[in-house]
């Protein structure tokens, strides 16, 4: 109970500064700009969805008799071609972007903004009590100093949840009220390992926000790590940043040069819709694989968060 109240004030104090009412703001402003995007650049949809994929099958084959044509680039149209007959004899129509779940589809791309966001709050969470001097007033309470880390970290879990949703539930409005559920397809078709899947369309967002989430947790977990280390959230913010957005062009070069031990990189596992949805990015990977080392680094990152916060002095 009184780890719940912690939660709920530390929520009382992000809820009253400007910084999450600005980032709910960007988040229907990027709905907005994908939906004008949207409507500026997507043709209506084909009456007839089932010759236009065919002639798309024609096209992709006559590319893939071309020579010259990169391996990686032949797998890649050999799988399309293998969802748009998967399509063809099932009769499946295509997630159109002009249709309510395929505007969804196309607005929950904007997660990565999410992930943003929630760098800036982890970072800055324990880094600004410091800088306003709050600290020693939080800790003077009749409460373990590990509990009130925890509640910072819950309530930095419980934002990101609560932005996802947001968007997600947002993107749906706007797509039902634009485009409605005319030729609305609510099988969503994908291609893994050579072989074509289907699932419900609403298991593929659940997967997909399930999988960004466990991202966040992680990204917000060594953030708030170097934030309770050096109770400096612009270098927390911007190594996690870095971190995030360049730390899966760092592992392909590095998996380039042939160095093995880039699979066991944290950032290199954060993304578990390719084993959900695709290929790994690296050989040998296994969701089994990849759920193991974020858990052994979220336990080093908390490990570290906590240990720095029950020992540091809070005059330093």
């Amino acid at each position: 109970m009184q780890l719940l109240r912690l939660i709920q004030n530390e929520n009382m104090k992000l809820y009253k500064r400007k910084m999450l009412w600005i980032m709910l703001a960007l988040i229907v402003a990027s709905v907005i700009l994908t939906l004008v995007i949207t409507l500026k650049t997507s043709d209506s949809h084909p009456d007839n969805w089932k010759q236009t994929t065919e002639q798309e099958i024609k096209q992709n084959q006559k590319i893939m008799n071309q020579k010259g044509i990169p391996k990686a680039a032949k797998d890649q149209i050999a799988g399309q071609m293998k969802v748009d007959q998967y399509r063809l004899d099932h009769n499946i129509a295509p997630l159109f972007d002009d249709t309510a779940l395929g505007f969804v589809d196309s607005a929950i791309g904007s997660s990565g903004l999410i992930t943003l966001f929630i760098i800036i709050i982890a970072a800055s969470i324990v880094s600004q009590e410091y800088a306003w001097g709050t600290m020693k007033l939080v800790l003077m309470r009749p409460v373990q100093r590990w509990k009130v880390l925890l509640a910072k970290y819950l309530s930095v879990l419980f934002n990101a949840l609560l932005l996802l949703v947001f968007l997600g539930i947002l993107a749906f409005i706007v797509g039902a009220i634009v485009f409605g559920f005319k030729d609305t397809s609510f099988q969503y078709v994908y291609e893994r390992n050579g072989i074509v899947h289907q699932t419900s369309i609403f298991t593929h967002f659940f997967l997909f926000g399930l999988s960004h989430y466990i991202g966040m947790i992680m990204i917000a977990a060594f953030a708030f790590m170097l934030s309770t280390l050096f109770k400096n959230n612009a270098l927390a913010i911007a190594l996690s940043i870095f971190i995030e957005f360049a730390g899966s062009i760092i592992g392909s070069i590095l998996a380039m040069f042939g160095k093995s031990y880039v699979k066991y990189l944290f950032f290199v596992n954060t993304d578990l819709m390719q084993y959900i949805e695709g290929s790994p990015s690296i050989k040998g990977m296994t969701l089994g694989f990849s759920i193991t080392v974020l858990l052994v680094y979220f336990i080093i990152f908390m490990g570290i968060s906590f240990f720095t916060f029950e020992k540091r002095d809070v005059a330093n």
